[in-house]
């Protein structure tokens, strides 16, 4: 079972991608139960903790769209996997942190703006 979960979840940057959606979108469920056993200043401090984290998803997702900046270059399957970002949006909502909620659409739309810029790009070549 965990080597074709391993396998499900690819290799290299598809790799990253997916845990890092997967980890985001997984890790609320801890955030509202730990939260609703903390009080005053020690869920502030969770909170703020959990936002780190979920700014730290969207800028790891940033850092792989910029070392593949060209979907034809991409890993298979890559550029799909980083127009997922969107997902963040869900975590975000829930746990108000407005970079997210406001990031993770955006991102979504850059990756778009890369396969939109290269196929402009291709046919102004061959034109």
């Amino acid at each position: 079972m965990a080597e074709s979960l391993r396998e499900q979840l690819g290799t290299g940057a598809n790799f990253r991608v997916r845990v890092t959606i997967i980890g985001a979108l997984l890790s609320i469920v801890p955030l509202i139960g730990i939260s609703l056993l903390l009080h005053g200043s020690g869920r502030d401090v969770l909170f703020w903790i959990y936002w780190a984290m979920l700014a730290g998803c969207l800028l790891h997702l940033l850092g792989i769209l910029i070392k593949n900046p060209t979907p034809s270059r991409r890993p298979p399957l890559l550029t799909r996997d980083l127009a997922m970002g969107w997902a963040i949006l869900l975590p975000s909502l829930i746990s108000s942190f407005w970079p997210g909620i406001i990031g993770a659409p955006v991102f979504t739309v850059l990756v778009g703006a890369t396969w939109v810029a290269e196929k402009i790009r291709k046919r102004s070549v061959t034109s």
